[in-house]
């Protein structure tokens, strides 16, 4: 076995036509490590900054040390073409997700991310996204604090952000995304297929698009949800556990449930991914 192997890499490699395209990593490469950073509020206001607050400045910050250590952002459709397609993802990935859909989004994080050339993914809340649509149609200059159906479709064609599921209305506490006490397994089915089905409707509406992941709200799973995920045509989802993401090719078990890592303020990114 071992000697046929050799075989054919030598015949591969004596091959002019083939040796300028040949990679190997594309071919043999079945396994990656992914960290992906959790961040939930870009603001200058300093009534927020801490566990899930941080400055523009932090996150450039984070943004300039990705770049000077040859780190490559990647968003969850590069994570699923590698799986199930064997894509390469470029060398170092790295995840940055962005929960709630707040208005930082559009104001700080898409032109840091378009000066550093890099990528995240943004997890809207539908209902927010509707409220203040509305009230910008009779206020327009009105300042408001999650993204509006307009501001999220620029982020969606920017080209780098990539729009996720945080749900339509389900981050009352304590439950999130989970069952309800005494809930049966069919009518947690029902809500939960009907909450997350108007987020994907608004969003097929406003943005030619659906979202492809779920990111639960609280980092509350429940028992269930990923049936309900795969019945809207989801390919994975994104929990709030920590740890390094291992991607095996041909394994889309490895797409749900992908852990990171929260960033707060005042503990930069270099320090969470050595965490990691």
């Amino acid at each position: 076995m071992r000697r046929a192997f050799f075989l054919v890499a030598a015949i591969f490699f004596a091959m002019p036509c083939f040796a300028a395209e040949f990679d190997t990593e594309a071919l043999f490469f079945s396994e990656v490590e992914v960290p992906i950073v959790m961040y939930h509020l870009v603001t200058e206001n300093p009534k927020y900054l801490g566990k899930y607050g941080i400055t523009p400045d932090e996150f450039e910050q984070d943004l300039k040390f990705l770049a000077e250590n040859n780190y490559s952002t990647v968003v969850f459709q590069d994570l699923f073409d590698f799986v199930t397609q064997g894509i390469p993802l470029p060398k170092n990935p790295v995840m940055l997700t962005i929960d709630d859909g707040n208005a930082g989004d559009f104001f700080y994080v898409l032109p840091l991310l378009e000066a550093y050339d890099m990528k995240a993914v943004v997890a809207i809340i539908g209902g927010a996204a509707d409220k203040y649509t509305a009230q910008a149609v009779d206020n327009p200059d009105g300042k408001y604090p999650n993204l509006t159906w307009p501001q999220i479709s620029e982020l969606h064609a920017s080209g780098r952000v990539e729009i996720q599921s945080h749900s339509w209305n389900l981050h009352a506490v304590p439950i999130g995304s989970g069952k309800k006490s005494g809930e049966s397994a069919e009518a947690y089915h029902s809500r939960l297929l009907a909450d997350l089905q108007k987020l994907q409707n608004a969003c097929a509406e406003n943005l030619n698009y659906t979202p492809s992941a779920f990111v639960y709200p609280l980092g509350v799973i429940g028992e269930g949800s990923r049936e309900v995920l795969e019945e809207l045509g989801m390919f994975g989802s994104i929990s709030c556990q920590e740890g390094m993401n291992t991607l095996l090719r041909n394994d889309i078990d490895c797409l749900f449930l992908l852990r990171r890592t929260n960033r707060p303020s005042g503990h930069g990114i270099e320090k969470i991914l050595k965490s990691i």
